[in-house]
């Protein structure tokens, strides 16, 4: 079935930040084990940067140290048109 978004899907999209074709489908019951592997697959192809306390960590084999007041901030990265 195809799938057209209309002139209405788009501005309501726009207007949340996100424009999807459709609903995503969830896929089944996901092990932790799989969600990790994902992860750092994602984070090597580079579609997503770490940063703790403003400043990036460019591998996640280096030591880190946390305070209580510490910041995490995950960035996706998401690919734009014509670009």
């Amino acid at each position: 079935m195809l799938r057209v978004l209309t002139e209405r899907d788009i501005s309501g999209g726009a207007a949340t930040g996100r424009i999807s074709v459709a609903p995503q489908e969830r896929g089944g019951t996901v092990t932790v084990e799989d969600a990790t592997q994902n992860a750092l697959r994602a984070y090597r192809d580079g579609l997503y940067y770490v940063f703790v306390d403003d400043k990036q960590i460019e591998s996640l084999n280096e030591p880190l140290a946390l305070r209580p007041d510490s910041t995490l901030l995950l960035l996706r990265l998401t690919a734009l048109a014509g670009g």
